[in-house]
Order: C-alpha cells, then structure tokens, then sequence
C-alpha cells in the first residue's frame, strides 16, 4: 500500500521515531499538568511532584533519549522558578563530585582495558583451574565479580563471556545445556552482583552514596560484605535450578593468550592498585589533608595520571567515558533538588508513612524496592 503524501512529507522532515516520542511527551506535559492542577498540596509541591511526574514518563518509556531527558530537568527547574534554584545552583549539579569520580573510574577502565590487563588477570587466574571445570566456572564468576566492581557491568560481561564460552567448549551444547545456562547466567549475574560492591561499580550506587553521604570507604565497607554473600547464594541457586554437569575438561580457550608484561603495563598496574588504596584509606587522606571528601580528587588524579603516564590517551579516555551516563548524573541530582526545594519529597515521604504505617518494616522494603527496580 503507497503511503500517504501527507504522511511521506512530514517523515521526510521527522523520522517516525521523533514523531512517536513527541507524541509521548505531548500526553506526558498533559498528564503533568493535569496532576499539578487537581493536587490539593501547595504550589510549588504540587510543581515538583508535576516535574517528577513528567521526567519519569519520559525516562519510563524512553520516548526521549534518557540524558536529553535529563538535560530538560535544569531548564524546568528555573523556568518554574522553584525557591532557591537558580541557573547557576541547577547547573552546578552536572559538576557534582560523585560525577567526577565516576569520571576517574571511566579512565581507570580505559587504562585496563587498552592494555588488555583486564584479559591478562582472568586468563592468569583460569589457567589456575589446572582443567577443571567447575573450579574454572567458579573462578570466572570471582573474576567477573572483582572486574566489575572497577568496569561497567555490562563490559565485564562482554569480555568474560568469550572466556565463559572457551571454557565450556568441550562439553556439548546439546546435552550440556544446563551446564551452558548455568555458566553464562552465571557470568551475567556475578557482574550484576560485583557492581554493588564499590562506588564506581554501577550507575546507582554514585546516586545513593550521595544522598546518604557516603564516601568509597564508607560504600565498599557495606558493598564488599554483600557481594561475598551474594556470590555464594547466587551459584548456589544456580546449582540447586539447573544441576549441571562439569565431569569433563575445560576448553584450551582460557589459558592460550599470552599477554607480556611490558614497562607500561606494569606502570598501569601501579596505578590501578595505588588509586584503588587511595579511595578505601580516603578518610585517612582526606583526615590529613585537613579538607573534605578527597574522592573526587582522587578520581581526577587517576584520569590526569593515565594519561600522562601514557596508559592510554586522552582519546582513549574520551571515546571510552560514557557522558551521558555523568550527564544522566546531572540530571537526577537536579531532580532530587527540586523534590528537596519544593517540598515534594517531605510529602511523598509522609504519603508512604500515612500507607504503611503499622506495617512490619519488612513488608514495606518488599513493596517499594521492586517498585523501584521495575
């Protein structure tokens, strides 16, 4: 059937996914603005639960590209002229500290990364499995989790996954299928896991650390406890759903890349090991120093010293940070001003409190918490 020439037009100047999210928008500004009108809260509360009305919508469905959603946020908050943010303290939010240290984390992975260190760590550490297979599996899940508490979740999993795959591959498919299923949802839930376990491991973990005032010391003390305890119960459940079968050997994959240690890649080693000892014993620095939280610091010498030392360059560290991933950072800090600023976040808080409260604190965990994750 030939298109409409009405339709082929407005395509030709907007592409059908433009039309579509402006198209949510629309109804999410309507919705919003319906919600702002028919709240029986004041003004500027009925504004801000408005404004996270509407951002979430849009972050929800992703009509918007998230960080061009987050990008909205600061623009929203000073035209409403909401109390005491102004252009100036709603921008600031886009160079908060916990930004910076995700930065440096960023430049840290880019560092491993180009000089294959991350590679040359999990193969030296499968080699040890000297053949067998489920002391190979479990150290994959180990590496993956260590890897990911300093790389993206979603990178560790990627560069584990061949190593996963090498591993297995003298077990057939067919008939092993569960022993496959097991390992590989292993690998992806052991970088799930391994995030929770330092500051820069996931996206979220910057976000609350900065709410409750955490610095990396004080987040890894509570992290690194949870992904020791996690792990174990993980494979466990793996083991007890998907009984696999690991009588056999493992695949000559795991220990065939040779990986030399050159100059540089010890310096990047040094470096890797020197910055992560500075953000546990940070309280100890920043206590000497006589200043603030030295986290962010740190993070900013790590990414200066990559580069001048020559562990990668500064292109390597651009191409490689995820900006807008920090400007998604930006935004959520700015909206956290503005629910802070306007009083929405009080009421929301008395809302849930007026709803459960006689309830066990238990119940109440399980009925927010997954409402969050979804």
């Amino acid at each position: 059937m030939t298109e409409p020439q009405s339709n082929q037009q407005l395509t030709r100047l907007m592409p059908r996914g433009s039309i579509k999210g402006m198209a949510v928008a629309v109804l999410a500004f309507v919705l919003a603005y319906l919600l702002y009108l028919f709240l029986p809260f004041e003004n500027d509360v009925n504004k801000g639960l408005a404004v996270l009305l509407f951002i979430a919508i849009l972050w929800f469905t992703e009509a918007v590209h998230i960080t061009v959603t987050a990008l909205m946020v600061p623009i929203i908050a000073v035209v409403l002229g909401f109390e005491g943010i102004t252009t100036k303290s709603a921008l600031s939010n886009f160079a908060d500290p916990v930004i910076f240290i995700f930065f440096g984390g960023f430049a840290l992975a880019t560092a491993l990364h180009i000089q294959q260190l991350d590679r040359k760590i999990a193969y030296y550490l499968l080699s040890l499995s000297r053949g067998n297979l489920l002391l190979a599996s479990l150290m994959i899940f180990a590496v993956t989790a260590f890897m990911s508490m300093w790389i993206s979740n979603t990178a560790t999993a990627a560069m584990m996954l061949p190593l996963a795959l090498g591993v297995m591959s003298n077990l057939d498919r067919n008939t092993n299928r569960n022993s496959y299923v097991f390992v590989l949802l292993g690998v992806a839930y052991s970088a799930s896991i391994g995030g929770l376990g330092t500051l820069v491991g996931s996206p979220p973990n910057a976000i609350a650390a900065r709410e409750l005032g955490m610095d990396f010391a004080a987040w890894m003390k509570i992290g690194l406890p949870m992904v020791i305890i996690l792990l174990p119960l993980m494979i466990y459940v793996l083991w007890l759903v998907f009984r696999p079968n690991f009588k056999g050997e493992t695949g000559s994959l795991a220990i065939k890349e040779d990986i030399e240690w050159t100059p540089i890649r010890l310096v990047t080693l040094v470096l890797f090991v020197f910055i992560a000892l500075c953000w546990i014993f940070s309280s100890n620095i920043t206590a000497l120093l006589g200043t603030s939280s030295t986290d962010s610091l740190i993070a900013i010498f790590a990414a200066v010293m990559v580069v001048v030392l020559g562990c990668a360059s500064w292109k390597d560290v651009a191409d490689n940070t995820d900006w807008g991933v920090l400007l998604l950072f930006g935004g959520g800090i700015t909206l956290s001003q503005v629910m802070q600023q306007s009083g929405a976040s009080q009421v929301l808080g008395q809302l849930v409190a007026d709803t459960f409260g006689g309830a066990h604190p238990l119940l109440v965990i399980f009925v927010i918490v997954p409402s969050l994750l979804s």
